[in-house]
């Protein structure tokens, strides 16, 4: 798990084995000293990086975004998204999360968390 990714769950939610999967209520983007936005799903949070990213323009490179997802049943993933690298949009932000809750979800249980692909 990398080192700018933190997991909290308020109960013991996580370690549950249920079949129905879990959404998410709300994505929070910030950079600092700029912007924050609080959406609720990870096309509009797409959407957002882009539209910052025209504002920023040359200057984009490096640019990297705070987040903090909480989904339905309490669970928070906060992180840091480099969503400039060399002066070029990385993936999207929903294959950002999904790679992150891939890697965790043997050990912390996240398998039942949606991502949209």
């Amino acid at each position: 798990m990398p080192s700018d990714t933190r997991h909290e769950c308020p109960h013991d939610m996580c370690a549950r084995d249920e079949s129905e999967p879990i959404d998410v209520v709300r994505i929070r983007l910030s950079m600092p000293a700029s912007a924050t936005a609080l959406i609720s799903e990870y096309r509009s949070a797409d959407q957002v990086l882009a539209q910052w990213a025209c504002r920023a323009g040359g200057g984009a490179a490096g640019n990297t975004v705070d987040y903090e997802i909480t989904f339905f049943d309490g669970y928070v993933m906060r992180g840091c998204y480099p969503f400039f690298r060399r002066g070029k949009l990385k993936r999207s932000f929903s294959s950002h999360v999904r790679a992150l809750l891939r890697q965790g979800a043997p050990t912390l249980g996240l398998t039942r968390y949606l991502v949209p692909t």
